[in-house]
């Protein structure tokens, strides 16, 4: 009877080790699994982000625009283009430490004012900006780009050219429309500079 007993308790022990092992061996599964899925989430997020600015990089923007071309839904999209004027001069004149302190307001600015869900904020290049807009109208662009103008005023010592265009055909033509928008706004400024240094 001793003996039977005996062996019971180790046939219950033998079974709970192994037990125990088996929810080790899923535990230790499920841990490394995690870790990589956390790894690849952190090396997701630093493949799409700006390490100065903190936003969207260039490359997060190539993904988004592919992304969305296989999207059938014929939403309204819109691609705003934002340049820092005169940045090389900043960063010549006070330095990168300077440029990069502007860089990190612009987006701040940016992702401020374009807040809501229908906006993406992106640094494309070195002073250059992006903002994917969707579902919003040309007077809700216009609105918000009369807000950043009021908030670059108010800093004084920043100034942004912008152009903004609606992606009908492809995002390729959008840009360019928009990025040559851009261009004759900057160069309107420096006519008007250069008037006024004339008066």
């Amino acid at each position: 009877k001793k003996m039977t007993t005996s062996l019971v308790l180790t046939t219950i022990i033998i079974i709970l080790l192994i037990v125990i092992l088996m929810l080790l061996t899923i535990i230790y599964s499920l841990n490394k699994k995690n870790k990589y899925v956390d790894e690849a989430n952190m090396w997701h997020k630093l493949a799409v982000t700006d390490d100065l600015t903190g936003i969207y990089n260039r490359n997060a923007y190539n993904l988004y625009v592919e992304e969305k071309k296989a999207d059938t839904n014929k939403e309204s999209r819109w691609i705003i283009l934002f340049d820092v004027d005169d940045f090389k001069i900043i960063n010549d004149t006070k330095g990168h430490l300077a440029g990069d302190v502007v860089l990190k307001e612009v987006a701040k600015s940016l992702l401020e004012i374009f807040s809501s869900c229908q906006y993406r904020v992106f640094r494309i290049g070195g002073d250059e900006f992006l903002v994917l807009a969707e579902n919003v109208s040309e007077d809700e662009i216009v609105e918000h780009l009369i807000l950043v103008k009021r908030r670059f005023e108010r800093n004084g010592e920043i100034n942004l050219s912008k152009g903004y265009s609606l992606i009908k055909d492809s995002p390729e033509k959008a840009f360019r429309y928009a990025d040559e928008m851009l261009y004759a706004d900057k160069l309107s400024k420096k006519r008007r500079n250069c008037s006024a240094e004339n008066i």
